[in-house]
């Protein structure tokens, strides 16, 4: 990573140092995405999604959406295989807020996108801006995957 490269990254995601104080996992989620890119092997791979997993971040709705938010979207960026274990950070919350048509899931996810992005440069990382942008859009099956998953916990 070259320099601005790195601040930014490291401003997107101080959140998680921070926070790592209290879970101790998201500080190590932290020291694993800072070696993610596109030559990552599985394994690795695996250890950051099941440390992303051991997070359990407790907040109401949208507060939830927004911690894992900036981490889902970079994960998947580099690792879009992903997506059936950690898309579910994304579309859960705003599910619970009550968007369940696919269309309005990804207007939200974007429309949050630029609100946030709106109010700090920083919060979302280029890759996660990329993957919100170029191929969230493209993953109806899935967020209607995820949004069939809600009405059935719903259900249960």
């Amino acid at each position: 990573m070259e320099n601005t490269e790195q601040a930014h990254f490291e401003k997107t995601f101080s959140y998680l140092k921070e926070v790592g104080k209290i879970l101790p996992n998201s500080k190590s989620c932290f020291d694993l995405l800072k070696k993610l890119d596109f030559q990552t092997t599985d394994l690795e791979s695996d250890i950051l999604i099941a440390t992303l997993h051991q997070i359990q971040f407790a907040s109401n709705t949208n507060t939830y959406f927004y911690f894992y938010f900036p981490l889902v979207s970079h994960i998947l960026h580099y690792k879009p295989h992903y997506e059936k274990e950690i898309l579910k950070y994304l579309i859960g919350p705003n599910f619970a807020n009550g968007t369940s048509e696919v269309g309005e899931m990804i207007d939200v996810i974007i429309g949050a996108m630029k609100y946030k992005l709106n109010e700090n440069q920083d919060y979302l990382s280029k890759e996660s801006q990329d993957w919100i942008t170029n191929e969230l859009p493209k993953l109806e099956k899935e967020v209607q995957r995820e949004i069939d998953l809600c009405w059935k916990e719903l259900d249960e």
